[in-house]
């Protein structure tokens, strides 16, 4: 829901800025760019903090396995070449 709140807040802010001409207008326009808001957004593959966050933490992770794998294999490589070399 945070990209409700971000949506009625730029809505919100649209309406004030409106000029005085077009302030009956106000919520036919503030509810027309919502729409237009909502759409775009729905249509991108966002991430809230809290995922990105965890997506992040995940990553690291599997990072750290990937290193120490790696370095198992360069281990295990070195074991080999000495046992083929005698």
């Amino acid at each position: 829901m945070a990209h409700e709140t971000l949506i009625n807040k730029l809505g919100q802010q649209f309406g004030e800025r409106l000029p005085s001409s077009l302030q009956t207008a106000r919520s036919e326009l503030e509810g027309t760019l919502k729409g237009l808001l909502r759409d775009a957004l729905s249509r991108m593959d966002l991430l809230t903090r809290d995922e990105f966050d965890v997506q992040q933490t995940l990553l690291a992770r599997t990072r750290n396995k990937v290193d120490t794998l790696e370095t198992q294999l360069r281990a295990l490589e070195a074991q080999l070449t000495a046992i083929e070399k005698k």
